[in-house]
């Protein structure tokens, strides 16, 4: 079984600035004490972030591509602090009181009474405040709530590993959504093309189910790609793989199968959503051409993001341990 890369939904480029960004991105990154908090240089240097926040934003300006830059090393030192100590130690308790503390750091009007004490909530309130001047109240809620919810799944996973439980499929579905960061994904696809989706668009069934689809192409793939790291290393319970091999009582190679067949009919799903239900929405919404164009370059933006994800989790040094059922 091998784990084939999506149909080109898009052509991925890079961004003329990617060699600054590897040159320069990491001086804020140990300015603000997440480095070597979270990661060793080698650990790091796998992750190859520099190059996929490049390849996701091709377009943005050297200014923005350090931003979204910047909130990607957030997110996965966050990622990589639990796995070495709330998740290494159990610690739900100390993990859910740092958790229950960001919010305090992305405050809606614009300033924060709260004294970040971590590098976590350091950085994050640096981010929220470069981030934000420019947005309305409408994305500041989104990204706030997409934020938190980001930083719940990491407490949720660690939970699921605690007690042992290993989810069934719906439930793992709806939560890896959260703990991957997908409306993160999508606030900051917003935020780089300068444009915001239509609130009635935002809201409506279509787009939804649009995000929840764009996620999942992007999480399915990730969890079999990190399997062997995931589970056989870091002793997750929180693994699609995983959770189809226990929940039909299937081998981990027939789970890590049917996950990319799942892919393939989410990867469906997304075309004839983008394609055939998005168009309709907005002949039945009868979006102006302002709100036309808004949605139109976050669509863009989304379809950069995914081809990039592709591309990354292909060939990053993170994802090189085999899969299951790769030769």
């Amino acid at each position: 079984m091998s784990t084939p890369s999506l149909r080109a939904l898009y052509t991925w480029q890079g961004n003329p600035s990617v060699d600054l960004l590897n040159r320069d991105g990491d001086v804020w990154t140990y300015n603000m004490g997440l480095l070597p908090l979270a990661a060793d240089p080698d650990e790091w240097e796998a992750i190859g972030l520099a190059d996929i926040t490049a390849w996701c934003y091709p377009f943005a300006e050297e200014d923005e591509l350090f931003l979204a830059y910047h909130l990607y090393a957030w997110m996965f030192a966050l990622d990589l602090l639990f796995v070495r100590t709330f998740k290494a130690e159990r610690d739900l308790t100390g993990a859910r009181a740092m958790v229950d503390r960001l919010s305090a750091f992305m405050p809606l009007d614009g300033t924060s009474r709260a004294i970040p004490d971590h590098p976590i909530e350091r950085s994050l309130a640096d981010i929220w405040l470069r981030m934000t001047p420019t947005r309305s109240a409408a994305w500041k809620r989104n990204m706030l709530n997409a934020v938190m919810e980001y930083a719940d799944g990491q407490c949720w996973e660690l939970e699921c590993m605690c007690t042992g439980r290993i989810p069934d499929p719906a439930e793992y579905l709806v939560r890896r959504r959260g703990s991957f960061g997908g409306h993160v994904g999508i606030c900051l696809a917003e935020h780089v093309a300068a444009a915001e989706v239509p609130a009635r668009v935002r809201q409506s069934r279509p787009f939804r189910a649009l995000m929840d689809a764009w996620t999942d192409l992007q999480t399915l793939y990730n969890d079999v790609r990190s399997y062997r790291r995931e589970v056989e290393k870091e002793d997750e319970t929180c693994n699609f793989v995983l959770v189809f091999a226990r929940f039909l009582d299937i081998s981990v190679d027939e789970a890590a199968a049917l996950v990319t067949r799942l892919r393939a009919a989410r990867q469906s799903e997304y075309e004839y959503l983008e394609s055939t239900r998005l168009p309709a929405l907005c002949e039945q919404l009868q979006l102006n051409g302002n709100d036309r164009e808004q949605l139109s370059a976050v669509l863009e933006a989304m379809r950069y993001h995914l081809a990039a994800v592709d591309v990354w989790t292909t060939i990053a040094p993170r994802y090189q341990a085999p899969a299951p059922g790769d030769a």
